[in-house]
């Protein structure tokens, strides 16, 4: 029988589990830029993630501007509870609208906008969402929670985020996220994927992108608290079509997930260890698609995490990538790309989608793999929508993004610049009036002002000012 745990154990064991702690909690991502906005609370809100969003009113790094007043609402007594506490308020807008808000560090930042119409006006509100000159969402609407997702590039100290109404309509929000991405979140170069071929491209780093879909293959949902960036991950059962259950396999994983040390490229800010310990697999000579929903006439990145979390040696899987129909990858070859078992890594592909809006994504085993029963695998993907046009995700439409404040703007810039020209007078006539009264102590006491050379310490003239006695002292 096992002997019962001495206090010297207990301390040993404890002193085990508080590093373990600090090393987790190290390991968490700190953003550089971390905005969490409660829209018209008057308390901070407090998610089970841990994280505390503060209310809109009262934050130092962030300014609402408005020409007219903005309403805080909140849910009706005696409405169901919220589905979070970011939910249980919200500010309302009767007309155009801005939030400043204040940037660090530029570079790519993650954006949430989070609605949720508590009260049937809300769910009339028709309106528009801008950042940064960029029109995000056009004629939204709201009916159920729902939080729309953006990664965008900023070049500025401040980003605006506009909120604009439709003609005889409101705006509203429940809260706002704006946090600094890491570098290694987009990258700037993906393969675009058509019937005639694949071919790679870059410039993907100044797009802005719409997260669509955020899906972990045969794992359990991944909540924000189990994600460094405070992502959602949903299982992929649901978007499965067109494959029999005897085509693939589901694989959990309960080893460590191995992240190249030093890698710019994958870390664990790119995706959990969650998702890459869970996997659904393909047999040699048969096929595993998946199929999405989309808006049509849009541009997707797509990008697929692979992690071999079911071989037993290297070099044992092989398999193509289709893309919509359209072969992305032939002969896919897992361990030569990364070196090792379990080790993480990504594709990126670029797509038009056109016609029914169905983006159908897709892995194919091929019979030189040298097991009969697996050829290949998906662990996890993520749909993103592009910007159509450096105006907008949907195009360029005539909407105002910039705030505009009428006659109160032109008075207060008015007595702003009446009181700089105050101060700027006020300091001019003080240095008049002190070298006017320097000059009447020096004539008082028979020195004047003189300039000839002095030697610089180094055997060579300097030219400097200085004061010399005038001929009369003499």
């Amino acid at each position: 029988m096992a002997s019962p745990p001495t206090p010297r154990r207990l301390a040993v064991l404890l002193l085990g589990v508080l590093c373990s702690a600090a090393a987790v909690a190290a390991a968490r991502y700190a953003p550089v830029d971390n905005h969490l906005l409660a829209c018209g609370a008057e308390a901070p809100a407090v998610l089970p993630d841990g994280r505390r969003f503060v209310p809109d009113s009262g934050c130092a790094s962030t300014r609402l501007r408005s020409p007219a007043p903005t309403l805080s609402s909140a849910a009706p007594p005696g409405s169901p509870p919220p589905p979070s506490p970011l939910h249980a308020s919200a500010r309302v807008f009767s007309c155009r609208a801005s939030y400043d808000l204040a940037v660090r560090r530029r570079g790519h930042h993650i954006l949430r906008l989070h609605f949720y119409p508590f009260a049937p006006a809300l769910s009339a509100s028709r309106f528009h969402v801008g950042a940064g000159g960029l029109l995000l969402l056009h004629n939204f609407t709201a009916s159920s929670p729902v939080v729309k997702e953006f990664i965008l590039p900023v070049d500025s100290d401040i980003i605006v985020l506009t909120f604009v109404p439709d003609s005889a309509s409101t705006a509203f929000i429940n809260a706002i996220e704006l946090v600094s991405a890491p570098e290694e979140i987009v990258g700037d170069i993906g393969t675009l994927v058509t019937s005639a071929g694949a071919a790679q491209i870059d410039g993907l780093s100044s797009q802005v992108f719409e997260t669509l879909y955020r899906i972990t293959v045969a794992g359990r949902k991944v909540t924000p608290f189990n994600d460094t960036l405070w992502r959602t991950w949903v299982n992929d059962a649901d978007f499965l079509v067109g494959t029999d259950s005897t085509n693939y396999k589901v694989w959990s994983f309960s080893g460590r997930i191995a992240y190249p040390r030093g890698s710019r490229q994958m870390t664990r800010e790119v995706a959990p260890d969650n998702v890459y310990s869970s996997a659904r697999s393909v047999k040699p000579g048969a096929n595993v698609t998946w199929g999405f929903p989309v808006p049509a006439g849009s541009r997707y990145l797509v990008r697929m995490h692979f992690c071999d979390i079911v071989s037993k040696a290297l070099y044992e899987l092989y398999f193509n990538i289709y893309v919509n129909g359209n072969l992305a990858v032939k002969n896919f070859d897992l361990s030569s790309t990364t070196g090792f078992l379990a080790y993480p890594y990504y594709i990126d592909f670029i797509v038009d989608v056109e016609g029914e809006g169905m983006l159908k994504l897709a892995i194919g085993g091929l019979k030189q793999s040298r097991s009969d029963e697996v050829s290949g695998i998906l662990n996890a993907l993520e749909i993103m929508r592009m910007n159509k046009t450096s105006g907008g995700m949907d195009g360029n439409f005539p909407i105002a993004l910039d705030v505009e404040y009428g006659v109160s703007k032109g008075i207060g810039e008015f007595a702003l610049s009446l009181l700089c020209g105050f101060i700027f007078a006020g300091l001019f006539v003080t240095l008049v009036m002190l070298v006017l009264r320097l000059r009447t102590e020096l004539r008082n006491n028979g020195t004047a002002w003189s300039w000839k050379p002095m030697d610089s310490g180094e055997g060579k003239l300097a030219k400097a000012y200085q004061l010399v006695p005038s001929k009369a002292d003499y």
